[in-house]
């Protein structure tokens, strides 16, 4: 008897399993109940258009001959999916087959956008979905898109939804909008009557934030003010500085520049406080790991965690190059230094240049010198003149002679009365000037020589400019101005009055009191 009754409680589930397979498979081989199923007000167009891509009872062009016979008699005018309206019944919409999408019809149906479509109906705002289900009904004075949520307002109040058509802010008498003053935000704001608001997350969510009275727009971020008090907010709304400064701005990197009381620190994004206390004249970036200070008119220097390193005693401290080194000045005294190693090195100097090319051209009252990357003297200060270093040498002018030397001191050419003008080497060569003492009347004479002395464009001309740009310079030649190529070559003629050097490509010249504009092959731009 138990084995009896432990069968038949197999039988019942199995012959509906098999009944439901056997009605899944029949369509495949007989068209009619997929004919019936569709001609039928049962199945939605989405329904509808499943079931003729699972079976395809026909072509696509019979389905299309033959589709007012599944729409209640409407034929398509055309066969583009979007909205249509349909006579004497209102709007719908209709995929590729012409199938219909909803058995219902709308007053205006707008196009699905990611999938959702604003329809009206009885002047009233309605959301569907791609399936022409509700996700919202109709029941709306206005909604609309913003970003992944909907705006909605029913009378006097004001919400949003999600896509799913969930209230993530329900209902109430406080505005929501995106607007602030004419600009567009990129989030959203639920405004108090009393002009207050709070700020809205993606998903459609009050932020936990709190209240603000007014907000900013700078710099790729947001400046939002409570109690009159500042901090910052992202992009999406987020919170990253608490309001509680009375000023705030971008220093650099995640710092941010804040300001109390007429004291300045800075504030790290992320950071609850303060990272260099609000209590400086100044502050600001000095090195990666360091912070420059102002205090009583004074510079000094804090490490990554705003403790002192260089009390604020200096009338000058500032960057000099990559990773840690600085200029720290007193009195008329400079002083390169390293962040890492904060002693004093064995010399000052009454002027301290940039770092070009790791070297650094100095000058105490014996001359002027070079350092190295390290800070190491290179050239003793002696000479009248250092240039900055470029393409690997610097010019040096001394007792009205020019000489050349190369990232150890040593000179690849020696001073010399040749040369009367020496200008910056820029790709290995530069202008340069000697007299010529072949005519009756001394003048001097323009060309190019390497970082040897090597004449590398001859001394032809009685002008010229100091560098190569767009692969020409330009030279004087009989009052008149041309240009050259590196090998010397003419390629724009001498008949200019005056010239401008080549920038992308283009060049101003001129020509009997014409203001003409160059290409590089002398042709005239309009």
């Amino acid at each position: 008897m138990k084995k009896l009754l432990s069968r038949r409680r197999w039988v019942i589930p199995t012959g509906i399993g098999f009944l439901c397979l056997l009605l899944f498979l029949v369509p495949f081989f007989w068209e009619f109940p997929v004919v019936v199923l569709l001609k039928s007000r049962m199945l939605t167009g989405y329904q509808k258009m499943a079931l003729t891509r699972l079976y395809r009872p026909g072509t696509t062009e019979s389905i299309r001959k033959d589709v007012h016979l599944y729409n209640g008699g409407y034929r398509p005018e055309h066969f583009v999916p979007g909205p249509v309206h349909v006579p004497g019944k209102g709007m719908n919409y209709q995929d590729s087959l012409g199938l219909l999408l909803s058995k219902s019809y709308f007053d205006k149906a707008y196009p699905f956008q990611r999938k959702r479509a604003l329809v009206r109906v009885n002047s009233c705002y309605g959301l569907l979905d791609m399936k022409g289900r509700w996700v919202l009904h109709p029941a709306f004075d206005t909604l609309y898109p913003f970003r992944n949520v909907y705006i909605v307002k029913q009378g006097k109040e004001w919400g949003i939804a999600n896509r799913r058509g969930r209230m993530k802010t329900p209902l109430s008498s406080s505005r929501v909008t995106a607007d602030y003053y004419g600009t567009e935000l990129p989030f959203l704001r639920v405004v108090q009557p009393n002009g207050r608001f709070h700020l809205v997350d993606e998903k459609g969510n009050i932020r936990e934030s709190g209240l603000y009275d007014s907000l900013d727009l700078r710099d790729r971020y947001i400046f939002v003010c409570r109690g009159g008090k500042w901090g910052v907010a992202d992009e999406r709304g987020k919170e990253l500085i608490v309001p509680q400064y009375d000023g705030i701005e971008v220093a650099e990197g995640p710092f941010f520049a804040v300001r109390n009381g007429g004291l300045e620190g800075l504030h790290r994004l992320g950071d609850k406080e303060a990272i260099v206390p609000v209590q400086y004249e100044k502050a600001a970036i000095c090195t990666p790991t360091t912070f420059r200070v102002l205090l009583n008119d004074h510079y000094g220097l804090l490490d990554k965690n705003a403790a002192v390193l260089i009390e604020p005693v200096y009338d000058t401290l500032y960057f000099h190059r990559k990773p840690e080194w600085i200029v720290t000045g007193r009195l008329g005294f400079y002083a390169l230094r390293n962040t890492k190693k904060l002693e004093y090195p064995t010399q000052f100097y009454n002027w301290i240049g940039p770092c070009r090319e790791g070297m650094t051209v100095v000058r105490n009252e014996n001359g002027y010198g070079v350092l190295s990357n390290k800070g190491e003297v290179v050239v003793t200060p002696q000479y009248q003149l250092i240039h900055n270093y470029s393409s690997q040498v610097a010019v040096v002018f001394d007792k009205e002679q020019y000489a050349v030397i190369d990232r150890n001191g040593l000179f690849t050419l020696p001073f010399s009365l040749n040369l009367v003008e020496l200008y910056d080497f820029q790709d290995g060569v530069a202008l340069a000037a000697r007299y010529n003492l072949m005519t009756s009347r001394i003048q001097k004479q323009y060309g190019f020589v390497d970082k040897k002395g090597n004449t590398v464009i001859p001394f032809l001309y009685e002008d010229g400019h100091p560098a190569f740009s767009n692969g020409l310079a330009a030279m004087k030649l009989g009052g008149k101005w041309g240009f050259i190529d590196k090998k010397g070559d003419v390629k724009i003629s001498f008949i200019y009055d005056t010239v401008t050097q080549f920038s992308n490509g283009q060049a101003f010249a001129l020509y009997e009191g014409y203001l003409l504009t160059l290409n590089t092959q002398g042709a005239t731009i309009k």
